[in-house]
């Protein structure tokens, strides 16, 4: 089966601050004035034919034309919602197949948006929105990766024809959709609407000879042993698509993507190793039986990935896909190691290139870690300053309220008659200033405790977070070890060049991954090598590990 995003449906609430107007417009691409807030929603920058492939709004039978006008069917909607924690709208959005044209992806969507129109009798605006050309952490996606979504925007309400007073019927938003609000029914009419999505997005792929092979259900209720990945939330993607990494995108990263695509890579050098020896091994046995009779010698084809010619083949194109932008490691070291001429040399650096792709996004996880490490521990550091401050404030308010009690212990002995008969005279006012004193100091005694509790607490939960940042980044030079490992059995003289080709931080980090591997290499090294590592004093080990 295909590894496939699922349908979503998503509740617009006023409480929330949504606002259906606000909402369609984007979806739409129009600019709409929300007449309950007074605000205009100008999204017409999202072009039609760009970001926004088709929009539409479509009612049920019989309605009236402004049921497919946008701005007066969700000013209505917006309109007939009096809570200010209302729900105003729904959003149902849908994965549409990859390898669709722009009109087949429409028409799936507008398939779609009348089966809810016809469903729940409301209007449904449809807006049809081309993929983003990079992923959730920013990375560039490959041309036939970009896809479509669209979203199925439809009211919390039914339109009905109202009767009104004089007898005469009006259409209008009327009852809600129970139907999808009620637990114990909306949950069978979502399955209906995810199980109608699949089964259009198998009509529309099989019709293209696409694999028809789309399911509604989770990888759970399949029986499937595999692992959703985790969802970031529109607010990350946006800052990781602007450039700035957060922590969920670096756990994504180091926990879930990296690893993989270093395993596949690692996976892939050892087949191809396995492979090498296999042809190797049948070249050999078909010399030795070539000595016996000559005429029976094979004829050895070449690779069926990689033509034998002179000229540049599939093996140059997929190393020129990965010269690495200027600067980057994959770049530094394309410019130390020469591609072989040699095709299996030539596939087997492939890889390797590959490899030395995935280590810089390993080694770029790790020094985003030891930013955060550093900048966790001078939090903590600060913590700790308060927390002693708070605890010296504790010790002297409470030796100042030993002392007022003292004192009040002291007026209270030296004045026992008056005492007695506060009952009949009233208090001194003596004892109350004394009394006054020993609660104001017991309180502030109590205070100064509380936040230094409260300090320590914050302190604890962030030693736990420090333990967990220090573990995620050991995992993250076992990975990056790994990685070198997986290089060196391709090549030992690679491992050198890609610790010359490295600056200081990447090589601390390449150094502290596999300090033995970089010390055996060196005395087998060619004599260039070790030359052009001689222009590189070693430093010290990165000092996050050591704390």
């Amino acid at each position: 089966m295909s590894r496939h995003a699922r349908p979503h449906l998503e509740v617009h609430n006023r409480g929330q601050g949504h606002s259906a107007v606000a909402g369609v417009a984007y979806r739409l691409g129009l600019r709409l004035y929300d007449r309950r807030a007074g605000i205009w929603h100008d999204y017409r920058k999202r072009a039609i034919g760009e970001e926004i492939v088709r929009a539409l709004t479509i009612a049920p039978e019989g309605a009236p034309a402004w049921a497919t006008d946008p701005d007066e069917l969700w000013n209505r909607a917006e309109l007939a919602e009096k809570r200010k924690d209302a729900q105003i709208a729904r959003d149902y959005r849908i994965p549409v197949p990859l390898g669709l044209t722009d009109d087949q992806a429409g028409d799936l969507g507008e398939e779609m948006a009348c089966f809810i129109c016809r469903e729940l009798h409301t209007p449904v605006s449809m807006g049809l929105h081309r993929d983003a050309d990079v992923d959730a952490l920013g990375n560039a996606k490959p041309s036939d990766k970009i896809g479509f979504h669209a979203h199925l925007y439809f009211p919390t309400r039914k339109l009905e024809e109202i009767e009104g007073e004089a007898g005469g019927g009006e259409w209008d938003l009327g009852a809600k959709l129970v139907l999808i609000s009620n637990k114990s029914t909306g949950s069978a009419f979502i399955e209906k609407l995810n199980a109608r999505w699949a089964e259009l997005s198998n009509q529309y792929t099989a019709a293209n000879q696409l694999p028809a092979d789309y399911d509604h259900r989770s990888y759970k209720r399949m029986e499937l042993d595999i692992t959703p990945q985790p969802t970031l939330g529109a607010a990350v993607v946006a800052m990781e698509r602007r450039g700035f990494f957060t922590r969920r995108g670096d756990a994504l990263r180091g926990d879930i993507l990296v690893p993989s695509l270093v395993y596949e890579a690692a996976h892939t050098i050892a087949l191809e190793e396995q492979q090498r020896r296999a042809q190797a091994d049948v070249q050999r046995e078909a010399s030795q039986s070539a000595m016996a009779d000559p005429e029976s010698l094979p004829v050895a084809a070449p690779p069926a990935s990689i033509p034998v010619s002179a000229s540049p083949g599939e093996a140059d194109k997929s190393i020129s896909l990965l010269e690495g932008e200027p600067g980057s490691l994959v770049a530094r070291f394309r410019a130390k190691v020469p591609a072989p001429e040699e095709p299996e040399a030539h596939r087997l650096f492939a890889q390797v290139l590959r490899l030395v792709r995935l280590i810089e996004k390993v080694v770029g996880v790790l020094m985003r870690l030891a930013v955060q490490l550093n900048d966790h521990q001078a939090e903590r550091d600060r913590r700790e300053a308060a927390a002693f401050m708070h605890e010296e404030q504790h010790r002297e308010r409470r030796a100042i309220r030993q002392s007022a009690r003292r004192r009040l212990a002291q007026w209270e002995a030296a004045h026992p008659w008056r005492l007695r008969t506060a009952t009949v005279m009233g208090e001194p006012a003596e004892w109350q200033r004394l009394h006054r004193e020993v609660k104001r100091w017991d309180e502030h005694t109590q205070e100064a405790q509380k936040a230094a509790r409260s300090v320590r607490s914050q302190i604890v939960t962030f030693d736990q977070e420090g333990h967990q940042l220090r573990g995620d980044q050991r995992e993250q030079v076992g990975r990056l070890g790994g990685a070198l490992d997986s290089v060196r059995e391709a090549n030992a003289d690679w491992v050198l060049a890609l610790r010359n080709a490295a600056t200081d931080e990447e090589r601390d980090w390449i150094k502290a991954a596999r300090p033995v591997l970089v010390r055996e290499d060196w005395k087998t090294a060619e004599p260039a090598l070790r030359r052009a590592a001689l222009e590189h004093r070693p430093r010290m080990r990165p000092t996050h590990l050591n704390r």
